[in-house]
């Protein structure tokens, strides 16, 4: 049986353990005292750059905040966001340009009742939602390619793409 050291009990002062490491303690902290740290850190290091540096520094983070209202996310599959990105490619457009485009088209289906998301909608053992969407990879083999037999995760079935 082995017996646990109580770390209180005194050990030789050339011990390594005999020392507290404050790097393996901040790799322990808790996520918030983590982020403050490194907060903290970042502001000290922007100090220490030339004022054009700052300066720079500042501007980048006023351009972030000022296109925060326009980032969302979204739980896609991978497979659907690989032929997002690999469309948009190929008629030189960004990807979330071309993404917006077909949710702007959804969308208006949807308004239109061109879309009938009731055929879609299954049970969702979640308490925050009354249904859950199963959309089936065979009405969409542009995007799935042939279907795999795989287990299913979540509601959503894996996909195998075809080149």
């Amino acid at each position: 049986m082995c017996v646990a050291r109580s770390p209180a009990r005194r050990r030789p002062k050339g011990d390594p353990e005999s020392f507290v490491n404050f790097e393996d303690a901040a790799s322990m902290a808790d996520p918030a005292v983590s982020a403050l740290l490194n907060q903290t850190q970042r502001r000290q290091e922007e100090a220490r750059l030339p004022r054009r540096g700052r300066e720079k520094k500042k501007k980048e983070r006023e351009k972030i905040r000022a296109r925060r209202p326009y980032h969302t996310t979204y739980d896609i599959p991978l497979e659907l966001r690989q032929r997002i990105t690999e469309l948009a490619e190929r008629h030189g457009v960004p990807a979330s340009q071309l993404a917006t485009l077909g949710l702007l088209r959804f969308v208006e289906d949807l308004a239109e009742e061109k879309v009938d998301v009731d055929a879609y909608k299954v049970a969702s053992r979640s308490p925050r939602y009354d249904y859950n969407l199963a959309i089936p990879a065979e009405e969409y083999l542009a995007t799935f390619g042939q279907p795999v037999r795989r287990r299913k995760e979540g509601g959503i079935r894996k996909f195998r793409v075809d080149p």
